[in-house]
């Protein structure tokens, strides 16, 4: 029992020196999935109406919805957040006084491309993305963007492709304009 509770002990230590990212730790990069969880909380409560148009390969459909899943909406989203364990030293960063920019290094294979944010005018932030994942059956690529107006979500866009080995590519944009 002894040998055991050492054990945990040593093993409860060497946790604590790890410099892996913990919840509720300062975060590398942008914490991007926090951001993201409090603008689902607001539009849950909120429940804005939405000028959705999606466009796929051509074919357009736009319409004004209420009631919309925001976790499902924005999950493209809080999947780009960069403060991931196996992400911590993929990235390189190039800042100025109006963005920081986020990269891949050329020796990395991640999803994440590049994530920019940007001050957008006095009040606002845009987000920008590249997605892309690639292997023998299939390609896709997703370019995301996102605006907020004092720490308010108002536009969203997804826009890109997938292709599929023996198949045509597919194209889709889709764009999400909330009136509050």
């Amino acid at each position: 029992m002894k040998k055991v509770f050492g054990l945990l002990t040593f093993c409860a230590l060497l946790s604590a020196c790890n410099p892996e990212i913990k919840e509720g730790k300062t975060k590398k990069y942008f914490d991007l999935k926090s951001l993201i969880e409090i603008q689902i909380k607001t539009l849950n409560t909120q429940k804005p109406f939405v000028q959705k148009t999606i466009l796929v390969s051509g074919k357009s459909e736009s319409k004004s919805v209420k009631t919309i899943d925001w976790a499902k909406e924005l999950e493209l989203f809080i999947q780009m957040d960069l403060n991931k364990p196996a992400f911590i030293q993929s990235y390189q960063v190039d800042s100025s006084s109006t963005s920081v920019k986020y990269e891949l290094k050329d020796t990395e294979k991640l999803p994440v491309k590049y994530l920019t944010i940007s001050r957008a005018g006095e009040n606002g932030i845009s987000i920008e993305a590249l997605v892309s994942n690639e292997n023998y059956l299939y390609q896709t690529e997703r370019h995301l963007k996102l605006s907020l107006k004092n720490n308010k979500i108002y536009n969203y866009q997804i826009e890109g492709f997938q292709k599929i080995v023996f198949g045509n590519k597919k194209t889709f944009k889709i764009n999400g304009v909330i009136k509050r």
